[in-house]
């Protein structure tokens, strides 16, 4: 009879929309949110016009820590205190104190606004602007070399995997590849003749590429090739972040947004706080089982029950996880060998995150005994792979 009831329930819950899911949350500044980055569940930053904010709990509240003043919008934090604001008239600026203090560094004395910066680690790291403009810094900025690429393509984005492998991308569908970081930049063709607005890699081989009239572009030989995907839209896209193969969003202009479960071969638009407002959403982040957007305006916000109830697809074959009903330990294993930690994150029926453990390599066990009677989603995450089921507690 029990068993009935949470089928009953099941049955009910996977036909409630997925829309909604979004949470407007409280913001200490009014003005526009360019970027956004996190470094574990809590520590994270978020840049604006003139200010830079910080948050310590996640993103919940956000403070404004500092004024840094003449920047553009992109950063790149390589680490928890070492970070890289883009700046207007070939400068960028430096911290190295989480953003309480910061150092103006010249780059070429061009008087070019950087569009885009990105450091690998605390020393190396290149940025661009127009006209083909690619400068590499190996030593935290004190000095730049100059890096040359096929034409002189405006260049909006750049983003690098690790010290080697990186791809900038900008106006007219310019598509810019190095395998060796930087010394040599090759043109990549087949994107259409639009903005290239940002670039999300999920791992060395798979990545995603948004833009302008509706623009969703992917790759899967990092970065040889991009496929165009049917977004079945027109809206100017300005933001993109997966956090695996298969899941993802897309955002832009007047709070558009859109969600793929099956790696960007179907999309789905989804409500939020700012859709169909004149406020475009600038960065989309993932961390600690759900999604932040920020955008024009000051808005910022949040998923709810993404990953609980409200979407419960099951996906991601790479682990097993049972028995399911289960009474007091959930087991968890790869069904192959990643040789990597993984997390599991464990949801309540409202979509609620109520557990969150960092198991060992491969295979691991979940007590649950402490859990009500009921029905849960189980997520298993490690780098790249995701398996995501419901899961009955049954005492």
């Amino acid at each position: 009879m029990m068993l009935k009831i949470y089928a009953c329930l099941l049955f009910c819950f996977q036909f409630m929309s997925v829309h909604g899911q979004w949470t407007a949350l409280t913001s200490p500044y009014a003005g526009n949110m360019w970027t956004m980055e996190f470094f574990n569940d809590d520590l994270g930053f978020m840049n604006t016009n003139s200010n830079l904010l910080k948050t310590t709990d996640g993103g919940s509240t956000w403070s404004v820590t500092t004024f840094q003043g003449n920047v553009d919008g992109d950063f790149s934090f390589p680490t928890s205190t070492v970070g890289y604001l883009a700046g207007y008239y070939d400068v960028i600026k430096k911290t190295t104190d989480q953003g309480a203090t910061w150092t103006t560094l010249t780059i070429n004395n061009q008087a070019l606004p950087i569009y885009s910066v990105s450091f690998v680690d605390a020393n190396i790291g290149w940025v661009v602007s127009l006209n083909g403009f690619i400068r590499k810094t190996i030593n935290g900025g004190a000095t730049w070399t100059a890096q040359s690429t096929s034409g002189s393509p405006t260049l909006r984005h750049v983003h690098f995997v690790n010290e080697n492998l990186g791809t900038a991308i900008g106006e007219n569908g310019a598509i810019r590849r190095t395998t060796n970081g930087g010394n040599t930049w090759s043109a990549v063709f087949g994107a259409p003749s639009t903005y290239l607005n940002d670039i999300f890699f999920v791992d060395s081989n798979v990545g995603f590429i948004v833009g302008g009239q509706g623009t969703i572009m992917k790759t899967t030989d990092g970065g040889v090739s991009w496929t165009l995907m049917s977004s079945g839209t027109t809206e100017w896209l300005s933001a993109v972040c997966f956090r695996n193969a298969l899941e993802g969003y897309v955002g832009g202009s007047s709070g558009f947004m859109m969600k793929t479960i099956d790696g960007g071969s179907t999309w789905t638009v989804e409500d939020n706080p700012y859709f169909f407002s004149t406020q475009k959403i600038n960065d989309i982040v993932y961390k600690n089982g759900e999604y932040l957007a920020i955008g024009d305006g000051g808005h910022i916000t949040r998923t709810g029950a993404v990953n609980g109830i409200g979407s419960t697809e099951e996906v991601g074959p790479a682990f097993e996880v049972g028995p399911n009903p289960v009474a007091s330990t959930l087991f968890i294993r790869a069904r192959e060998q990643m040789n990597l930690p993984f997390k599991v994150r464990v949801f309540d029926v409202g979509g609620a995150l109520i557990r969150t453990v960092s198991l060992p390599v491969d295979r691991g066990r979940l007590d649950v005994a402490d859990l009500s009677n009921g029905l849960y989603v189980v997520e298993v995450e490690s780098g790249s792979s995701l398996t995501r089921m419901k899961l009955v507690v049954q005492h």
